[in-house]
């Protein structure tokens, strides 16, 4: 029984969960907001750490498909399934979390932004709670020296499920919107205080952004 669940997760959940986030995603009439904030650090030669909401993870698995990224999921039954269909996104994996290898995995980010590939992080992790952000894409700002950028979607039908995250699956043919929020920096040398003020900061444009994208919406 253990060796078959290791075969779905690694043969059989990934290819559907691709063609599912794939064939939804192309369907989607989608508009972007603020894209210009992304731009104007692209055009400084810097390279962003990327941070959303868990709920929003399969609009985002499409949006960023096949781009220059790299993606920091935790070592879990859920995170390998999730990791499998990244990969098939043509995403880099770099296992860790806030519980499991933190600092290799932020040594792995920062050698993934040196080497100029974007890093996406869950701001709310992999356990939540939803909406909370932690502090995860704020250390690796800092320890690089990259800005974060904040960036979340809505869609005008979809279905929401009653996980932690109330994960979020956009219907097909739907309308979509991406808002993109300001890029946060770190200052070099930020102590425990600033930290946790720009951890607040992510939070607090994220959820921003959210309603702004649900107001659009509707």
């Amino acid at each position: 029984m253990k060796n078959i669940k290791k075969i779905a997760a690694r043969y059989i959940i990934p290819p559907i969960g691709f063609l599912l986030i794939y064939l939804i995603g192309l369907t989607c009439r989608e508009e972007v907001i603020n894209r210009e904030a992304a731009d104007n650090v692209s055009a400084k030669g810097e390279i962003p750490v990327i941070t959303f909401w868990h709920q929003h993870i399969v609009y985002m698995t499409h949006y960023f498909r096949w781009q220059n990224m790299a993606a920091l999921v935790s070592p879990s039954p859920d995170g390998e399934i999730i990791a499998h269909i990244l990969e098939l996104f043509g995403v880099k994996i770099i296992w860790g979390s806030t519980f499991k290898n933190p600092v290799k995995a932020l040594l792995n980010m920062r050698k993934e932004i040196k080497g100029h590939k974007r890093v996406a992080i869950i701001a709310d992790g992999s356990r939540g709670p939803a909406f909370k952000a932690q502090d995860g894409a704020i250390k690796i700002a800092l320890l690089t020296g990259a800005p974060v950028i904040p960036i979340t979607y809505g869609c005008e039908r979809r279905t929401m499920f009653k996980s932690w995250d109330r994960l979020m699956l956009p219907h097909p043919f739907t309308r979509t919107v991406v808002v993109y929020g300001d890029p946060i920096y770190i200052p070099k040398g930020a102590g425990k205080e600033v930290i946790e003020e720009k951890r607040q900061e992510v939070e607090a444009s994220l959820n921003k952004i959210k309603d702004e994208a649900d107001n659009y919406l509707y």
